[in-house]
């Protein structure tokens, strides 16, 4: 009986190692195309792919659902173009094999955004289609931090700061945000962001994005410490970190308490000043200012 319990393993064993081993999927491994682009620079398009046990048929990338680049590596000629608007290959920039077909695309303009697709076909006798896309936003973006304006050297209690944050000419329009002390700035501080539109040559509306912040500085720990504020502005673009940016300045506030003042509160909680704020306060407030001065130099 052992023997037959033997044969009879044996046998299943060797037709488990006939059996067909399932192919190997086709599988698109990488698509990428960039969020965002300046509309001078050039657009890097990648993808690449594993066919596992199967035969390459074609790679072709699309642009809104239209085709304008074809790599057939079985069907000559190899590489075939077609007339896309918004979309202009630069010369020599088409690398396509067994694993990648890249393609560089360079003149954008505002028809060159939109959804770039990458599509993989096997061969015969399936030839089985993966594809991925992804969308690009061709603009202007900006070079240059947000401009700082209005903020004076200091300040002291119950005093109002105003201070305003333009960004640079830019499309999309940035969004802009003030920081007390690397802290978001509360939204009952912020006026409305106002966006001025122009037209640029090449078919871009360009934005230029104005933020005021204004702060009421009623804070009771201002009455008897000084205390340095930093203030910053960040205008971002579809929040990509790579195309943020940021102006920081500082200021000080002046306590009412200080060394060297004869200040008293009254009841109400107004301020009677017998004499100037101590030089030594405005000296801080220089070195900070100063300080600041030389690190944007």
């Amino acid at each position: 009986m052992s023997l037959l319990r033997l044969l009879g393993a044996l046998l299943l064993a060797t037709l488990n190692g006939m059996a067909p081993v399932p192919a190997e999927g086709l599988h698109l491994s990488n698509l990428s195309v960039p969020r965002i682009i300046d509309v001078a620079q050039k657009a890097k398009l990648f993808c690449s792919y594993a066919m596992g046990n199967r035969t390459l048929n074609s790679v072709k990338w699309y642009k809104d659902g239209l085709e304008f680049f074809r790599y057939s590596p079985l069907t000559p000629p190899t590489t075939n173009w077609f007339p896309v608007k918004g979309v202009t290959i630069a010369d020599g920039s088409p690398h396509c094999n067994q694993f990648i077909c890249n393609v560089e695309l360079e003149k954008l303009n505002a028809h060159s955004s939109g959804q770039y697709r990458c599509e993989v076909s096997g061969d015969a006798p399936e030839f089985k289609l993966i594809d991925q896309t992804a969308n690009m936003t061709v603009g202007v973006l900006p070079k240059y931090e947000p401009f700082i304006s209005g903020v004076r050297l200091a300040y002291k209690y119950h005093d109002y700061l105003v201070a305003n944050c333009s960004s640079e000419w830019s499309s999309p329009a940035a969004k802009l945000m003030w920081y007390i002390n690397n802290k978001t700035a509360p939204g009952h501080s912020l006026l409305p962001q106002v966006n001025e539109v122009t037209r640029h040559a090449d078919g871009f509306h360009l934005f230029s994005s104005h933020l005021q912040l204004r702060l009421h500085l009623d804070d009771q720990r201002f009455i008897s410490k000084s205390e340095v504020l930093q203030l910053s502005c960040s205008a971002d673009i579809m929040g990509i970190a790579s195309v943020r940016r940021e102006s920081r300045v500082e200021t000080t506030i002046l306590a009412l308490k200080d060394a060297g003042t004869n200040q008293r509160l009254t009841e109400n909680g107004s301020c009677i000043t017998g004499q100037p704020a101590s030089l030594a306060a405005w000296l801080l407030s220089l070195v900070h200012f100063l300080r600041w001065h030389g690190t944007q130099s």
